[in-house]
């Protein structure tokens, strides 16, 4: 009789395309990381409750290209020193409730068998802090 470990095992997380504009999220992960091109970066896992919906982004965490970065942890309470230098902790915006802006996109890729297709997906441009009296 066959065995396998399935402790590893996850649901797949079917894309879904999130309404255009202005977004209600939740941080629910963040994790240092290296890009492929060998790049700092930080990935971080964005939730939406209205759709029960998450997915990751993928920050550049390089001198001259974190502005992404910035505005998130901006968004997320965290200020700069007076030394314009960031004092965080990844767990520090983990749980922390966001607003995103979302301007889906075309996107074109191939599939494994060879043929194009061609979908949208979410793209976030923006970040901003949830203000307190729009969870009501």
């Amino acid at each position: 009789m066959p065995q396998h470990d399935m402790s590893q095992e996850k649901r797949p997380n079917i894309k879904k395309i999130l309404p255009e504009g202005w977004i209600e999220m939740s941080v629910e992960s963040c994790e240092p990381s290296v890009s492929k091109a060998g790049n700092q970066m930080v990935i971080v896992e964005l939730f939406n409750k209205e759709t029960n919906y998450s997915e990751k982004i993928y920050l550049v965490a390089e001198q001259g290209k974190r502005w992404q970065l910035k505005k998130l942890l901006t968004a997320c309470g965290i200020e700069a020193g007076k030394d314009s230098v960031y004092d965080w902790n990844y767990e520090d915006i983990v749980g922390k409730e966001i607003k995103v802006l979302n301007e889906p996109e075309d996107n074109t890729w191939i599939n494994r068998s060879g043929d194009e297709v061609k979908t949208k997906q979410n793209r976030f441009v923006d970040f901003e802090a949830q203000a307190w009296d729009e969870k009501e």
